[in-house]
């Protein structure tokens, strides 16, 4: 090295070695994914004294081998076994598998193709619709950054912020009640009811058996009216100024079709219980809630506060519109009924979509890798990349405060530990476990006490939600349970 003397270098990494694994661990120094502490065992003429060392602090995820921590060494053939099962028998047309411990990654592997065609092999850039995962990976991050600024109290009831609420029967519902689905709305609303044009067909528009007009089949014993056409005057076939957002080929809509959609959710009946049930309305609201607070459309918000920091470059909404190209992105469904094509780099949920792609149920694509950046920066309390993101309170607060009602944190999926039937995580999960899953195939869960995270993304609704195969294999806490299973 003293040849190269002098250096006009603020630092130098010395690696003793030139192997594949040494250079493999120098890169990791250099971005925080281990900790340095070595000293210099010589002098180094013009470069540095013996013992000189600056040492560096893991911040970010690191990269090792299962068994480098712990794991039984059958853990990567294991994943491998269950991943190809669910390829051979069509649960899925291929996937990413992340697991990480003690702030290292473990497994990061990629299987099988974007889409039951297979066009394109999966990759580690794959970019995966990850459906109602968006709540806790895009919309609770926005929410937990507001309370982090003391904009809303848990307890004010979300007519104080929404305009739309207060008037009527949900002007006392609280935020913490929406998070925690105990708010009283129904699940979800009919989007082909709202925005399909009652001009255009006689007759029923979904019917549950294949009848008269009653032709397109959207899913299994569903079919829809096959003269039945969308309203224009809340979409349109081309962009203007009035429907500026492309949401499919020859689809457009704009701030009318929020609109509609947003006072639909106003005006809903409640249930007469505010017992738990889940509901993409809760969330819908508490996107639009965050965005009145911070002042900001919800998307830039996060991804200007929460990804960019973390190095998350491939998780976004809209990422067609943000220079992200179709072929780096897995397509979901094929759409038969509302936009009647395959819905590739456009959200699969039907609400997010004719909100334009950004809504707090859905919306949301990302990898594998990015989302397990997310999960460490909550497992170091809000910190990553020597970054603080979120303080460590809220960050504990909305990770550790579970209903009384059921199995739910705050806006975070859990263990259903009464009812191991039940339950969307391993039985082995902790009950600390913290994430969710999402309607295409995906999750993550999060275990505190073991300092684990799980991802799994994959697009099992491609080219069909009719897939028994995923259902019988339940191929999420399959692998999760494989993961418990090494650690033993």
């Amino acid at each position: 090295m003293s040849k190269f003397a002098p250096l006009d270098s603020k630092a130098v990494l010395l690696v003793g070695e030139n192997g594949e694994l040494a250079q493999e661990y120098g890169a990791q120094a250099v971005f925080g994914g281990i900790r340095v502490n070595g000293s210099l065992p010589v002098n180094v003429k013009g470069i540095a004294p013996l013992g000189a060392c600056v040492g560096l602090v893991k911040t970010r995820l690191g990269y090792t081998s299962p068994t480098a921590i712990g794991f039984d060494s059958s853990l990567d053939k294991r994943v491998d076994s269950l991943v190809n099962v669910g390829l051979r028998t069509g649960a899925f047309p291929g996937c990413q598998v992340l697991v990480a411990k003690d702030g290292n990654v473990v497994i990061d592997r990629s299987y099988g193709y974007v889409d039951a065609a297979k066009t394109r092999r999966v990759n580690d850039s794959t970019m995966y619709d990850i459906a109602s995962v968006s709540k806790v990976a895009g919309t609770l991050p926005g929410l937990m950054l507001a309370y982090d600024e003391g904009l809303y109290k848990l307890d004010d009831p979300v007519s104080k912020y929404v305009e739309g609420l207060k008037s009527g029967d949900k002007s006392d519902i609280t935020i913490r009640q929406m998070l925690l689905h105990e708010s009283g709305l129904t699940a979800s609303l009919s989007i082909p009811g709202i925005v399909m044009d009652t001009a255009t067909y006689k007759g029923r528009l979904i019917a549950y058996r294949q009848r008269g007009a009653n032709t397109i089949k959207i899913s299994r014993g569903v079919y829809g009216n096959n003269t039945a056409r969308m309203r224009k005057d809340i979409t349109s076939a081309s962009e203007s100024k009035d429907f500026p957002m492309k949401i499919g080929q020859g689809v457009y809509v704009g701030a009318a079709t929020r609109d509609t959609l947003m006072q639909r959710i106003f005006d809903s009946k409640l249930r007469q219980s505010q017992n738990y049930l889940y509901s993409d309305l809760n969330f819908a609201l508490l996107m639009t809630m965050e965005e009145k607070l911070t002042g900001e459309r919800h998307d830039e918000f996060v991804e200007k506060r929460v990804y960019g920091p973390i190095g998350a470059t491939r998780t976004c909404y809209v990422p067609l519109a943000k220079n992200h190209k179709a072929s780096e992105i897995a397509p979901t469904e094929k759409d038969n009924f509302l936009r009647r094509q395959t819905v590739h780099g456009y959200v699969h949920d039907e609400l997010a979509a004719f909100s334009g792609g950004v809504q707090g149920n859905a919306g949301l694509f990302s990898t594998a890798n990015d989302l397990g950046k997310l999960c460490q920066m909550w497992l170091n309390d809000g910190n990553y990349g020597g970054r603080q993101i979120m303080s460590p309170s809220t960050v504990k607060m909305f990770t550790t405060t579970k209903s009384k009602k059921s199995r739910r944190w705050l806006g975070f999926d859990g263990p259903d530990t009464e009812n191991e039937a039940k339950t969307p995580t391993a039985p082995d999960a902790s009950a600390s476990t913290y994430g969710h899953i999402g309607f295409t195939g995906t999750c993550f869960w999060v275990d505190p006490d073991n300092g684990l995270i799980y991802v799994f993304l994959c697009n099992r609704v491609n080219p069909s939600r009719d897939n028994s195969a995923f259902t019988r294999l339940n191929i999420r806490p399959a692998i999760m349970s494989a993961v418990y299973d090494a650690m033993k």
